[in-house]
């Protein structure tokens, strides 16, 4: 398995590994083709045998940071698929200071990965997320020192 900068070609995968994630809920293409014209944005993904099975984007404004959007095969959950993209993230976000994103407060094991990523937990937006209707769970990391690539 690769992690890499995502690429134009990762496109249709990418629509395909949302929407085995979340469903109606899941981004448009035309969402994640505009990730790449972001000047601010970061996207990566992990590729097994040529086949997408992770993606994150994040976003920055100035220092401030935000995971747009993180996602694993359920084939690959597990495995450390998401820490990698979510590491790789973090030390690909030269001049950030806090990262933040929210969260499902059901999805105990996204959270977990969070948690051990030192991202703490500051409060919680009130039936922020449709089918089904739940809770989001705002978490933030501060960086002390950043590396950059």
């Amino acid at each position: 398995m690769i992690l890499c900068k995502m690429q134009p070609g990762h496109i249709a995968g990418v629509k395909a590994l949302l929407d085995a994630c979340f469903g109606e809920s899941a981004w448009s293409v035309e969402s994640i083709t505009s990730e790449l014209d972001k000047p601010d944005a970061y996207c990566a993904v992990a590729v097994d045998e040529e086949k997408v099975v992770g993606y994150i984007a994040f976003e920055a404004i100035v220092d401030e940071g935000s995971i747009a959007e993180l996602a694993v095969d359920p084939e690959y959950r597990r495995k450390g698929v998401g820490r990698r993209l979510a590491e790789l993230m973090l030390t690909s976000c030269s001049g950030v200071r806090t990262v933040c994103l929210e969260v499902r407060a059901s999805n105990t094991a996204a959270r977990a990965l969070y948690e051990a990523l030192d991202f703490q937990a500051v409060s919680v937006r009130k039936n922020y997320y449709n089918d089904p209707r739940e809770d989001a769970v705002i978490m933030i990391k501060q960086i002390q020192k950043q590396e950059g690539i």
